[in-house]
């Protein structure tokens, strides 16, 4: 399953994908902490650690053990239900953020934490959306925008600076993301387009992207 939705990001994207995401995963919680040095918030089902010195970057991706083997064994690639999108957006938006940080140090670029938050908002919609749309689940389709959106919920531990980064990326991706809804089913082709244009812009871009679109 991790193999499949990486693949399906990067060819959206069209960004290659060097690195398998597989070889990064960590499920041991107490790993994961040890490498986050304390930056790991409890009680959390994904992660991605990171690390940069002069000899160059390292990561790893926590995620629950429990929580992959519960999507594991529902097949959400299959059929994706409902009581499967918590796990599932949780999954989607590790692989997010790895890609994300993997592919922008392909480029010599760097990223802050505000674009790969907005950015996994808006891959877990497209991927969700591009499932569902291929399942063929209205249900689906007619719910997803406000589920991610509108019922979101923000761990508890997190201080004001990193709720309002949040709350931004929330609010940002929302938006982009209700325009792109009707053009990923009218014109998936031309929708495809332009995310892999947005992907490529620089933070500042982004915003800009989504004042003048999103808002129009």
């Amino acid at each position: 399953m991790l193999a499949e939705l990486q693949r399906q990001l990067s060819d959206i994207y069209q960004v290659g994908r060097a690195y398998d995401v597989r070889d990064y995963v960590i499920t041991d919680p107490m790993l994961a902490k040890l490498l986050g040095g304390g930056a790991m918030l409890t009680n959390t089902d994904e992660t991605l650690l990171v690390s940069q010195d002069d000899e160059g970057l390292a990561l790893s991706l926590f995620f629950d053990a429990d929580m992959l083997d519960r999507l594991e064994s529902s097949n959400p690639l299959g059929r994706l239900r409902a009581e499967l999108l918590d796990d599932f957006w949780k999954v989607l938006e590790g692989i997010s953020h790895f890609n994300c940080v993997v592919w922008k140090a392909s480029q010599d670029r760097s990223v802050s934490l505000l674009e790969l938050e907005l950015q996994g908002e808006i891959d877990k919609f497209v991927s969700t959306m591009l499932l569902a749309l291929g399942q063929a689940d209205t249900d689906l389709l007619n719910g997803m925008h406000g589920w991610l959106f509108n019922n979101v919920r923000f761990h508890e531990e997190l201080d004001d600076e990193q709720l309002s980064r949040y709350r931004s990326a929330n609010d940002y991706a929302a938006r982009f993301c209700h325009r792109l809804r009707q053009r990923l089913i009218d014109d998936a082709r031309h929708a495809m387009s332009e995310l892999r244009q947005f992907y490529r812009l620089q933070l500042p871009e982004k915003i800009s992207h989504i004042h003048a679109q999103a808002w129009a």
